[in-house]
Formats: C-alpha cells, structure tokens, sequence
C-alpha cells in the first residue's frame, strides 16, 4: 500500500504518509473499516465497555444526568427483566462514569435527565444486546443513540437468564409505568395486597407480596414509594394533626376524598392496591394505581408460577414459616350504616416495626360524630382499654363523642398508659370500635376482660342489632430489642 502511494503520489515523502495514517487511523477504526474485534472473544465486561465508547460517540455524555435503573433492562421477547439486568445495571454504573456521564440512580430529584435502555435476545450461540440512550421528550421516551452487541452465551451465567421473583416483580412495575400518560415524577404509598379466592386463607401472603413488589418500585423511574417507617417517624404530634388536611374555599379543613389516614399522613399523590388470586399453576398478580380522588392512574395484570413462590404461603396443608401469633384477632374493618373508622401509627400501619424504648402512638379517625373505644389485646389473649379513661384509669362512661374528620392520638389525648416499647417483645394488636350510641362496657372485675375474643365478640354482636352506625378497625405492629 506504501509503494502504491508514493507512486501515485510522486513527491509526497513517505513520512508524511506514514503521519497521515497514523492521525486517521482510530477514525477509520471507528468507522468499521479495520474492526477486528471478534465476539467469540468479547467478555460481557467487553461487551459493555465497547457499547458505551459507542454511546459517547454519538451523544456528549460529559456531564449529562443519565438515569440508570434495573427495570430499564430486560429480555426482549418476554420483556422480563431477569437477573442479568442487576449485573448490567452496575456494569453500566461504572462505565457510563468513565465516559463522564453524572449517572442518577432511581428516586432522584431531577426532572431533566437522559435514561438508559438495554434488551437482550438470544441469536444462536450469541446473546445479543441492544443499548439506547432516550431522551424524554413531550410525546415519551425517544432514542438519541443506539448500540449493539453480541457475547457468546457460555460467557454468561445460566442463571442469570433464569426468570426468579423478582424478575416478575420489575416487569410488574414496567408494565404500570408503560400505561402511565402524564410522565410527571408521583409519589406512592404501598396498601396491603388483598389475596383472593382460596388464598383468602393465606394472610401472610399479603405481607409477602407488599416486601416482594417494594424493590421494584424503588427502581421506578416515574414513581417514588413513601416508606411510613421513615417518612412518620421524627413528625411531632402537630404535624401528625394537620396531615392529610386541607383548606376548603378558606372555612374549614376537610378530608381528601380518595385517601386512608395513612395516605393522607404521608401527604401521597396515589396509592397503589394490589390483588392477588390463584390460576391453575399460577399466581395472577394484579397492581392499580389510584389518584386521591380514587381515579386509576394505572394498572396491570402478570401471571406469575407459583412454583417461585414459598410453599407456605400458597399451600394450606404446608406448615407455615412463620412466627407465632399471639392471639387471633377479631373481624376489624367492619362498617355498618356508612360509620368508617381509621386506625394508624406514626409509622404507618403495614405491620410497623418499634424498638425497645421507642414511642408509639396510635392515630384515630372517623367520618361522623361517634364514640371511640380502643383496646390493647395482650398476648395472653386478656383485653386492657387504652380509650376512654377517667382519671381513675378506669373505663370513662361520660367520655366525649370524637367529632368527624379530627385526630385522635394516644397517648397524647388522654391515654395515661406509658405507650414506650418494653418487653415481652412481639406483634403487638390495637383494636378500634367507633359506634353512634354508647357502647356499654362490662366493669372491671368482668372475667370478659380476660378473653378478648369473648369481650369484643359480645360488644360487636350487641351493637350490630342497635339501629346506629357501627365500626371497627385493626392495626398491628412489631416491637423488638434493641
């Protein structure tokens, strides 16, 4: 090729050439002319140092925020996004700060932000992956860059392909967020998971299906979860009242429609419920997402083997895994004659967890004039009224009736029990009756008292036959050692 030049070029030295190449040479290798890498060799970590080289030569990544999420990668045909998408996830981390992108991690503040995109498909002996940098632009996500490429599928680890739980749980998340048509940043507060059918038996499913989705929607690009725990915790006793209300037209403050009391103490933009039932050898697993108003913002349906699942919690013969309950808990969560009433703490009321010397406080509200009576059930299976007392400490039979849609908090409305966490330690349960007449409660030395079963069955059957509004509420917390 030299002599073929300088016989062309005549006078040109050969030096000059020789530069010439030299400069032009990584442009030509650029453009595909002397590319001799060669996929058999390619390790995935080649794989995506390559893809990212590529990346920045299409878009000036110094400096930009690129949103790098879990849920944004995932298998083309199935659209799961499987354990490889952890692995690529940090690969792309590290790289992508190589080529001077400000990489942002889910839950960030900023609303001006490129996000990376990554499919994979298998193609022979190769796995094929296909990288976009999208930008978001009024009509969606729209690519800005795109790169591929192929690494042999025994470079891979098996399992990695391999569709675990929480594969289905991003997928999940994936599926609501592609439905969703306003892009604006919401925050979410997690409601329990309702199993359905025959699971209707498996309470402990509830619990397990709220930690198994929570992963997934931290990961979320358009939604932040609110955690109760963290959210409620250091809120003194004045925030917890005006929470949840607002101003109406200047008069007076007045519930959102939509909201629980937890919702409405978290101050979230939506709410997301879930479902759960049994099909064949799947489990359907259902997620809707709500506005305050209660209008659904999104929604979606994956049907998940239930083989990923514990047998415990899906199988009623299997002996469950679990801690011992410390005495069965009433219905809860009755309403007669359009009488709601609401029970929280101030750490929310999915199951919060206290520690040994902490405080709780237990938050109390309804949506018409009644009377509130609140018991602690021991785990001895006896019943101790924390609402209302005299100043005797005993059951207060002129007490006040609590007026609608204002807060009840205990200990600090009138409960002289020392509600700080102490031993035995355990689960913990709190029930709340709200009724329109008088509730009458035995006396103290009523042997009712030591069968809390008993006690609160006879007061519920009493009342159900009355012609006024009656409710009931539940909540229970775990307390623990430091």
């Amino acid at each position: 090729m030299i002599r073929f030049l300088s016989q062309r070029l005549g006078k040109i030295p050969i030096l000059i050439i020789l530069v010439f190449m030299l400069i032009s040479a990584p442009a030509i290798a650029k453009a595909g002319f002397w590319d001799n890498d060669d996929p058999k060799t390619l390790t995935l970590d080649d794989a995506v140092n390559s893809l990212c080289e590529s990346l920045a030569d299409q878009v000036n990544l110094r400096r930009e925020p690129v949103l790098i999420s879990t849920n944004d990668f995932f298998a083309a045909h199935s659209g799961l996004s499987l354990p490889l998408a952890v692995q690529l996830r940090g690969k792309f981390i590290t790289e992508m700060k190589k080529q001077g992108a400000r990489v942002l991690l889910p839950g960030c503040n900023e609303d001006q932000y490129l996000i990376l995109q990554g499919t994979w498909q298998k193609e022979g002996e190769f796995l094929t992956l296909d990288i976009k940098i999208m930008k978001l632009v009024a009509a969606g996500p729209e690519a800005v860059a795109a790169a591929s490429s192929k690494v042999l599928l025994k470079r891979i680890d098996k399992t990695a392909l391999i569709a675990d739980l929480d594969s289905w749980g991003r997928y999940l998340v994936r599926k609501l967020e592609s439905k969703v048509r306003d892009r604006k940043h919401q925050s979410v507060y997690l409601r329990k998971f309702r199993p359905k059918g025959e699971l209707l038996s498996q309470p402990d499913l509830a619990l397990y299906l709220n930690d198994w989705i929570r992963p997934a929607l931290a990961e979320s690009n358009l939604f932040r979860i609110l955690d109760p725990q963290r959210e409620l915790k250091d809120l003194k006793v004045e925030q917890l009242r005006s929470r949840g209300l607002r101003q109406k037209r200047g008069i007076k403050p007045e519930l959102k429609s939509g909201n629980d009391l937890t919702a409405d103490l978290l101050r979230s933009d939506t709410e997301l419920w879930g479902s759960a039932w049994r099909n064949r050898d799947k489990l359907e697993i259902r997620a809707s997402i709500l506005d305050s108003e209660g209008r659904q913002v999104t929604a979606a349906t994956v049907a998940v083997p239930e083989a990923l699942f514990p047998n415990y919690l899906i199988n009623s013969n299997a002996p469950k895994e679990i801690e011992n309950e410390a005495i069965p808990m009433p219905a809860g969560h009755i309403s007669k004659g359009g009488l709601k009433v609401e029970i929280s703490t101030n750490r929310g009321d999915d199951l919060p967890r206290y520690h040994q010397g902490e405080q709780i406080r237990f938050l109390i509200r309804i949506n018409r004039d009644a009377w509130i009576y609140i018991f602690y059930l021991n785990p001895d299976s006896s019943a101790i009224l924390l609402y209302p007392l005299d100043r005797k400490n005993r059951p207060d039979t002129n007490s006040s009736r609590l007026q609608a849609n204002r807060l009840l908090i205990l200990p600090d409305d009138g409960c002289p029990y020392d509600l700080k966490v102490s031993e035995p330690f355990g689960k913990d349960q709190v029930m709340v009756i709200a009724s329109e007449k008088r509730i009458p409660l035995p006396p103290e030395e009523s042997p009712r008292w030591q069968k809390a079963t008993v006690l609160l069955d006879g007061l519920r059957n009493q009342m159900l036959r009355k012609n006024c509004g009656y409710a009931e509420a539940k909540v229970e917390l775990l307390t623990k050692s430091r």
